[in-house]
């Protein structure tokens, strides 16, 4: 049995490596690499401007986060180069950060890999966000930021640290650190979106311990009671729920939309749970078996539903 996890997660390591060495196909606008010092270590970002920027209009500006083990144009590929034929049509622009060793320091304390006690992630991240701020034209009240796995527990402690900086986030396949909660004191209103799958099998969507290796990864929120955390800090009021059109019957899993309504102003809470859902990207690549990370959901696009949401989100 132990054989067995270990090659499952030498198997994901491997690929998640192969993804980042493949060249995404970026449209035709401008992707770069970029670097930023920080705590003394050279760091690296991708940075996509759209074709039609022109640096008279301030744009908004989107962070996607990788998942551990991964790298920013890893990322690019998982959701087929969405963000940036999104930012194209929607002029704006998309940045791909690399973690230190491929890892965001995501706040579960208590589990961190070592090495990464000292590593300032959120200080990185608003370094970056100041550095285009000084390059590019940005809209302040349109700079967000998503991510899958440990980069949406990085989105996750985003949201709690730096809510003046950040207008909202989407967090997938992930919470936040049961270790971290009684930390995130957000101060500015947010747009908030969930998209967690109830049978992934790396983040227990009803929370607990992530086991790898027979190790703990740390313990974690249950994806409800991340929402319910939400919903209490933005005093919503009323939850409509749907489901939405099981557009594709075969990918083993249905999507219940539940939309917090009546909430502070200028605040939005939103929940795709993904019934049978696993750890995946939604419309996303199925980057391996499903007997390993679960089903990928293809009823909805996530960069779409994502950009959507956050495009309708009004300013502060």
């Amino acid at each position: 049995m132990k054989a067995s996890i270990h090659l499952t997660f030498l198997i994901i390591f491997i690929f998640i490596n192969s993804i980042s060495k493949i060249h995404a196909n970026n449209s035709d606008g401008k992707i770069t690499k970029a670097f930023l010092v920080w705590q003394d270590i050279k760091r690296s970002y991708l940075i996509y401007v759209p074709k039609n920027y022109d640096n008279t209009q301030p744009v908004p500006l989107l962070f996607h986060l990788h998942g551990g083990g991964g790298t920013g144009r890893g990322s690019i590929k998982l959701t087929f180069g969405k963000f940036n034929q999104l930012a194209d049509d929607k002029n704006f622009i998309v940045v791909y950060p690399n973690g230190l060793n491929k890892n965001w320091n995501d706040g579960r304390l208590a589990n961190l890999k070592p090495g990464m006690e000292f590593v300032d992630d959120v200080g990185f991240i608003v370094a970056i966000v100041e550095k285009i701020k000084n390059q590019y034209l940005i809209d302040p009240q349109k700079i967000f930021v998503t991510g899958m796995s440990n980069g949406g527990f990085m989105t996750s402690r985003l949201l709690c640290d730096t809510s003046d900086l950040f207008r909202g986030g989407a967090v997938l396949t992930a919470t936040l650190s049961s270790d971290y909660l009684t930390k995130c004191h957000p101060t500015a209103p947010l747009g908030v979106m969930v998209i967690n799958g109830t049978d992934d099998p790396l983040v227990p969507y009803n929370g607990g311990h992530i086991m790898v290796l027979n190790k703990s990864r740390g313990a974690v929120v249950a994806a409800d009671g991340w929402v319910d955390f939400w919903k209490k800090k933005m005093q919503c009021e009323e939850k409509i729920t749907q489901m939405l059109p099981d557009k594709n019957p075969n990918d083993g899993s249905q999507v219940e939309a539940s939309q917090f309504k009546n909430c502070d102003e200028k605040q939005a809470l939103l929940l795709y749970k993904i019934n049978g859902g696993g750890h995946t990207w939604p419309g996303g690549k199925q980057y391996l078996s499903k007997k390993i990370i679960g089903t990928t959901n293809r009823d909805f696009n996530a960069c779409e539903e994502i950009w959507t949401f956050f495009d309708q989100l009004p300013n502060r």
